[in-house]
């Protein structure tokens, strides 16, 4: 064998596909491309049946399909730098290839009905749309990518997997035609073809090597021929003539370049991977409110300079409100960052490096007046810094600084995405799993054992009037302790994302809650809560991808029941990064009527009852609000809350919802904090297979002449079924799960929890509710069906015992009597309580 240089050694042993070189060829030809490696069997088959086995150097035909065998490889390099690596027992038919390289433009149409294949974009998928691959689960759009497809439902060493493509770098994939188009923005990610439908997930590390094993081919094979690849063979092939003979100066190998990923691993969010980050974004229409003032000009700066925007936040002492100003600092030779804000105050701060990811640190600076001052440095992407430090006096002096992101891109996708919130930079609340309380100004209401959330955020369509494009909320909750030993406390916020007065976008809302010792001492708390950015008139989201906010919290006066009234300033400030947990997005109660259960213990401070009623919520998926009602006790006397559409809701999904008024109102579904307060303080859920009911917490401080309260009062909602629909289930059904109330015992008022436990007779419209081990009693009460509704009622009174029952029944869109749910009272003596219950079929029982 004659000798050979390094590049025809790569070329004849038929490695890297990522070493190809795109070839020439005439565009109005037959020719697509030309075989490059290849391992038996592989064969293509013309439009008359007719096969052959594919060579190294073959050319690729349109409209010939090309199927390999359990051994069978082939690589495929296109005219325009494309390539495909078909993996074994596979079928691909490249449909349809034009380029034009005057004009270096391209588009390609193929289709794939088995097997697994390694897609690297050429010139063709540059251009968005212009590159098409049909499979059994979709049509795949690509777009300046590498993508694979797998459709053989087994990984290699055969372990069942379903069919799905990833996205292994690049801009963009997207699959249509089932159901819901998905699309995909980052690597790491996977479209996950699952029974009618799909899903994105995150790509298994299994699934990566395993069809990167699939695609290496076979060892001992000689590309197809008889007779081993000679110098000869090669030097003779088209391959040869545009590739290996080619210096390496002239030999561009079009690998498309990925774009750069602050953390490019399996890890990230899911619903991340579908945000283009990319794709020019055209702001909406929308006009907002205009400044009332021009912006300040900028001080020049010479242009060897890098100057960076900045607000500045300081405060006289602990306690006491920061004040706002604007600055800016200059990158300096000897590595700090000298800056100036407001009229005339200067600072010296270490210069920071962006960093892939949220990254905190401890810095020491100096400032004019404050002297020294040390603490914590968040840095990320996009420049992002934020500089959260102290003097020896507990002066906070704030920085934050960055490169504004497009909110209008960061919520694009439509995806509920989620912040880890950092602790406060003044108040330091934390749990004892080191994650942030916020927006409580170091409530210690709050134990270490607070259910604290992330903050969610997710976009809606864009209101014409508001200018809102994305919907918030966050929620901390401490149930400690029992019986009269229980402390308990509550804090929700919910707000928006939309248009500034000054320009730009930015999140605000409202903060509300409350607090309760069982042995009568309570309070409730009210605030705003709004993002801080960096420089004015622009969005107040940071990062390369918006993954980044500062949110300044504070009190608002609780005797006030208007909106800012009250208001000084920030009490606290949390830096916020995204993090890689997703979130179900399901919003399907805007379909059917949503009326539910809602029970709470009134309180005037001197006497407390227990109340049950009803809840009323209208859902709009695509505002992403929830409107309606939730009211307990009697006509005329009823307490509870009112949300309309000038108050700061957000409905994410069927499970991810809260509302807050500037009154101090609030309401919160269960899952956004979930507690373990069932079952023995093991489970949060109370029921099982009751994702088509929606359950929560709600209170007010009612701050009008009743002067009533409603602290962590609870309601649920879910489907409910129509009296037509119960009027056509005949037989019986048991249902189970638990109810969740609050209890004046002798004047100790606290949170309590028992089972439910439920018969239905719907034969002869009759039925029995049984709540055991709720506060340690237990009690059981007859129902009867409410005709022409589906619910049912029931109510006792033996003289030493009261006890009331007001149900119905949830469908889950199949079975229209899958659950129950309601609300119960039960008085004895000294003792009463309130609350609500919920529960379901087992899964085998018949509709």
């Amino acid at each position: 064998m004659h000798k050979t240089t390094p590049f025809r050694t790569v070329l004849a042993a038929s490695t890297a596909l990522l070493m190809i070189s795109a070839i020439e060829a005439r565009a109005d030809g037959e020719r697509a491309g030309v075989a490059t490696a290849v391992n038996p069997m592989a064969s293509t088959i013309d439009g008359k049946g007719r096969g052959k086995l594919i060579s190294l150097g073959d050319p690729v035909i349109r409209n010939h399909r090309i199927e390999t065998s359990a051994q069978g490889l082939v690589q495929i390099l296109l005219a325009d730098g494309t390539a495909f690596t078909v993996g074994p027992n596979s079928s691909v038919v490249i449909d349809s290839f034009i380029y034009d390289p005057a004009s270096k433009t391209a588009s390609l149409s193929a289709t794939m009905t088995k097997g697994a294949l390694r897609f690297i974009g050429g010139r063709a998928s540059k251009k968005g749309g212009d590159v098409k691959i049909n499979t059994p689960i979709g049509t795949a759009g690509i777009r300046g990518a590498v993508v694979d497809i797998n459709l053989n439902g087994t990984d290699a060493e055969g372990r069942a997997l379903p069919p799905h493509m990833s996205l292994v770098y690049g801009k963009e994939v997207e699959l249509t035609g089932r159901g819901r188009p998905q699309r995909l923005f980052k690597s790491g990610f996977s479209i996950i073809a699952e029974g009618a439908g799909t899903r994105v997930d995150r790509t298994p590390q299994a699934w990566v090597s395993g069809l990167q094993q699939y695609l290496a081919g076979r060892p001992d094979f000689n590309g197809g021929s008889v007779n081993r690849p000679t110098d000869q063979i090669v030097a003779t092939s088209q391959v040869d003539n545009k590739n290996s003979a080619v210096s390496p100066d002239e030999n561009r190998i079009p690998v498309p370049k990925p774009r750069p990923i602050a953390n490019n691993t399996p890890d990230k969010l899911a619903g991340d991977s579908q945000r283009d980050t990319i794709r020019p974004v055209i702001p909406p229409t929308t006009p907002g409110t205009p400044p009332t003032t021009p912006p300040t000009p900028p001080t020049p700066t010479p242009p060897d300079v890098v100057r960076h925007d900045v607000t500045v936040l300081t405060g006289s002492g602990p306690g006491g409100t920061l004040r706002q100003s604007q600055g800016s600092f200059i990158e300096g030779d000897d590595g700090k960052a000298s800056g100036s804000y407001g009229e005339a105050g200067r600072f010296t701060l270490p210069l920071l490096e962006g960093t892939s990811s949220l990254s905190k640190r401890h810095v020491t600076g100096s400032v004019e007046g404050l002297g020294t001052v040390s603490g914590a440095a968040y840095t990320g992407t996009g420049n992002f810094v934020a500089y959260l430090l102290e003097n020896n006096q507990d002066q906070p002096f704030l920085v934050v600084g960055g490169k504004p992101a497009s909110a209008v891109s960061t919520l694009a996708s439509g995806e509920i995405m989620r912040y880890r919130l950092e602790p406060d930079a003044l108040n330091e609340l934390t749990n004892c799993f080191d994650v942030a309380v916020p927006f409580t100004d170091g409530d210690d209401n709050f134990s270490h054992r607070t259910k604290s959330s992330d903050l969610y955020v997710a976009g809606v369509t864009v209101d014409p009037v508001t200018g809102v494009i994305g919907r918030s909320l966050q929620a901390s909750i401490s149930i400690h302790g029992s019986g009269a030993n229980q402390s308990s406390a509550i804090n929700v916020f919910a707000g928006t994302v939309g248009l500034l007065a000054g320009g730009g976008y930015g999140l605000s809302g409202s903060i509300a809650g409350s607090h309760q010792l069982a042995s009568g001492v309570s309070g409730r708390n009210q605030g705003l809560a709004e993002t801080i950015g960096s420089t004015p008139g622009k969005d107040q989201f940071f990062g390369d991808n918006g993954e980044y906010l500062v949110i300044g919290s504070g009190k608002t006066d609780p005797a006030s029941s208007s909106s800012e009234t009250g208001f000084n300033g920030y009490d606290g400030v949390n830096v916020a990064g995204r993090t890689n947990k997703t979130t179900d997005k399901t919003r399907l109660y805007g379909s059917a009527p949503t009326a539910g259960f809602a029970s709470g213990l009134s309180s005037d401070g001197s006497t407390a009852t227990a109340l049950v009623g009803h809840t009323d919520f209208s859902f709009d998926a695509a505002k992403g609000t929830v409107t309606g009602s939730i009211s307990v006790g009697a006509d005329g006397s009823a307490i509870g809350v009112e949300l309309s559409q000038s108050d700061d809701t957000a409905y994410l999904s069927d499970q991810i919802m809260a509302a807050t008024k500037k009154d101090g109102s609030y309401m919160v579904s269960s899952k956004v904090a979930p507690v373990k307060i069932f079952n023995g303080n093991t489970s949060t859920e109370i029921c099982s297979s009751c994702d088509f009911m929606t359950w929560g917490w709600w209170g007010t401080g009612a701050p009008d002449d009743s002067g009533k309260s409603v602290h962590m009062g609870n309601w649920i909602v879910g489907q409910q079924a129509t009296g037509t629909q119960i009027a056509g289930v005949t037989g019986t059904a048991t249902y189970a799960g638990n109810a969740v109330g609050t209890v004046n015992n002798d004047g100790s008022q606290y949170i309590a929890t028992g089972s439910m436990q439920a018969s239905m007779n719907f034969g002869a419209r009759e039925g029995n509710v049984s709540i055991s081990n709720f506060d340690g009693k237990s009690f059981s009460q007859d129902v009867s069906f409410v005709e022409g509704t589906a619910n049912f009622k029931g109510a006792t009174d033996t003289g030493t015992r009261q006890t009331s029952i007001d149900g119905g029944f949830a469908t889950d869109g199949v079975d229209p009597v899958k659950g129950v749910m309601g609300n119960f009272t039960a008085t004895q003596g000294g003792w009463s309580a309130s609350g609500v219950f919920a529960g379901s079929k087992p899964s085998t029982m018949p509709h």
